[in-house]
């Protein structure tokens, strides 16, 4: 067995031994709360395999889940806490739609790729503001990102409500993009779009680009010390806005490709949290975006999980909720042992 394949084994052992024991301790609960516990929990961890149906909300959540997890990885490689996923998600969403609908006389060879760049771009303008502000004036990023989130929600619901609602439907939703922009569905999973495939392409570029570019390896030198990268030569602060620019970036396509391949239209509200779950998933993917894309998998299974077990059984949703703080808990106390062992 070769050295690096050892060392990805070694990498991998903890996070699965704290998921297999979250399951375990989770079960425990379960046992507590029903009388068909094995039902619940297969419910939990397989209905999203039962049927075609099932199965393309389990890709389709898992996709904005993996996009804005590779975004905060970026960020994080550069020294960065970007909190700000939600925020720019909802930018990317509103201004491709907004693109489409305004635009929508244009071929659907130009209204497509021209609706995500949009939506791309917003959401890099709004982790490019942070960045600069990080790099020139010192300011704490997790406030801007957090107040962003907070204006851009804001933002979005005037908009919903007052410029852009589509008067003849209910609740805060725009008109509906063309059809003919909407993304197609994934071969043989009618209902699934090709944004998962976009996401695993990116998952593995990422990793090129962080792990395997000169480019990559400066960024993450500006992030780990931040004074030795300036000392060496490195651009560091220039590194700092570019990944929050791209950072920035991953959530406006997730928010994009959600609007062009599931809602086709803007929906005040549309994302149960997508952001703060995309963060949890960098967070306990070591920042790795390998890892990313199989916690965001995880977490979507999951999540979609919970709703199939509620409905067959009579354990809470909040099961889920409960059982991700415990992951979370296991993965700080492994990674607070190790870093103990580490200064021993």
């Amino acid at each position: 067995m070769s050295t690096r394949l050892a060392n990805s084994f070694r990498a991998m052992y903890a996070p699965v031994a704290a998921i297999l024991l979250t399951l375990a301790l989770g079960f425990l609960l379960v046992v507590a709360v029903t009388d068909d516990p094995v039902r619940a929990y297969r419910d939990l961890l397989f209905a999203n395999f039962d049927s075609l149906s099932n199965f393309a909300l389990f890709l389709n959540r898992a996709t904005p889940l993996t996009l804005i997890a590779l975004g905060v990885i970026f960020s994080f490689r550069a020294g960065i806490f970007n909190v700000g996923g939600e925020g720019q998600l909802y930018a990317g969403a509103i201004t491709a739609t907004v693109v489409g609908v305004m635009l929508a006389g244009l071929p659907a060879i130009v209204l497509l790729p021209l609706a995500i760049a949009a939506g791309i771009l917003a959401g890099a303008f709004l982790g490019w503001i942070p960045g600069v502000l990080k790099v020139r004036f010192a300011v704490d990023e997790v406030v801007t990102t957090l107040m962003f989130n907070i204006i851009v929600l804001l933002l979005t619901s005037y908009l919903s409500n007052q410029v852009i609602r589509d008067t003849k439907s209910y609740g805060a939703v725009s008109e509906m993009v063309p059809q003919k922009i909407w993304l197609p569905s994934l071969p043989g999973v009618p209902g699934a779009t090709n944004g998962i495939i976009v996401a695993v392409i990116l998952a593995l570029v990422t990793w090129l680009v962080l792990f395997r570019t000169e480019w990559g390896a400066q960024l993450r030198a500006s992030g780990t010390n931040l004074r030795f990268a300036k000392a060496v030569g490195i651009p560091a602060g220039q590194r700092i806005i570019t990944a929050m620019l791209i950072a920035g970036g991953f959530g406006g396509l997730a928010g994009a490709l959600y609007v062009l391949g599931i809602g086709h239209r803007f929906e005040q509200n549309f994302s149960p949290e997508y952001g703060l779950v995309g963060l949890t998933c960098a967070l306990l993917a070591r920042i790795h975006p390998i890892g990313a894309l199989a916690t965001a998998i995880f977490y979507a299974m999951m999540i979609n999980g919970s709703a199939y077990m509620q409905i067959s059984t009579d354990v809470p949703r909040s099961l889920v909720d409960l059982l991700t703080g415990l992951l979370v808990l296991l993965m700080t106390a492994r990674l607070t042992v190790a870093g103990a062992r580490g200064r021993s």
